[in-house]
């Protein structure tokens, strides 16, 4: 079976945050098992999410692992990704959706926050 792992991201019009976006998915490609690697955006930013589905449905792909890029479970983690998750799996009823839990609380996060604070400090001086 061919899985791929799917990155959602909020979306933005501002450049910079589909250059972040990019570059978070680079850094995904370069750590992860997975062979194949899809992307998309939930809103404003393109691909969208099902533009980014259809990618890899045109790949082969008959399992996808979708990853909410999102701290926190607002309603669009709760409400609108399942919603528009519904809708994929009715559109592709042959391909395994499965949706990760998001990004939420980490310790790995919180290491971010400690680093960043330390380096503030020392450029401030």
């Amino acid at each position: 079976m061919k899985r791929a792992l799917f990155i959602l991201g909020h979306g933005s019009q501002a450049e910079e945050a589909a250059e972040i976006f990019s570059n978070i998915v680079e850094m995904v490609m370069n750590i992860t098992s997975f062979e194949t690697i899809g992307m998309g955006s939930l809103q404003l930013s393109k691909p969208s999410f099902e533009e980014g589905i259809e990618d890899l449905i045109m790949q082969d792909v008959e399992e996808i692992i979708i990853v909410p890029l999102f701290i926190f479970k607002g309603n669009h983690v709760q409400y609108d990704i399942p919603e528009a998750l519904e809708s994929l799996k009715k559109k592709y009823p042959t391909v395994n959706f499965i949706m990760a839990k998001h990004i939420g609380a980490d310790h790995k996060i919180a290491a971010i926050i400690e680093e960043r604070a330390l380096a503030a400090m020392k450029v401030s001086y």
